[in-house]
């Protein structure tokens, strides 16, 4: 899974790269670019590319912990609480985890951390796990 993960145009369009998924577990890694700044003038990463890093990371934990009769994922929500702007020139890194799991829904959660450790933005989401009939 996490290969197929590694190669989908989501990830790899973005820069965006999973470096596990698996147990309900996921890190992902944005190898940034300038088209990632924004940040009001700053070389910040753009909250937007932010919420599509979480999309990405929460996702990829969900997706680690599908069964065979699982077909795919939808989104939500995505709950975001941007805590200071996130500095970073080389990389940066999302760790996320599954909270909760129902037949139907999946709650995970998440950190992003900028180069030095520190965490600068953290989300709550809701996935759909839909299954073969």
């Amino acid at each position: 899974m996490i290969e197929e993960m590694a190669n989908h145009l989501f990830y790899t369009w973005a820069g965006l790269r999973v470096v596990q998924a698996r147990g309900g577990q996921a890190v992902v890694e944005l190898d940034v670019k300038e088209h990632h700044r924004g940040g009001g003038g700053t070389r910040a990463i753009n909250g937007g590319i932010v919420a599509y890093l979480f999309d990405g990371l929460l996702g990829a934990a969900v997706g680690s912990t599908w069964t065979e009769d699982i077909v795919g994922q939808v989104t939500v929500t995505l709950n975001i609480q941007y805590q200071r702007m996130l500095q970073a020139e080389h990389t940066v890194v999302g760790r996320g985890r599954v909270t909760n799991k129902g037949s139907a829904m999946v709650f995970v959660a998440g950190e992003v951390y900028d180069e030095s450790g520190e965490v600068a933005a953290t989300c709550t989401g809701v996935y759909r796990v839909f299954r073969k009939r």
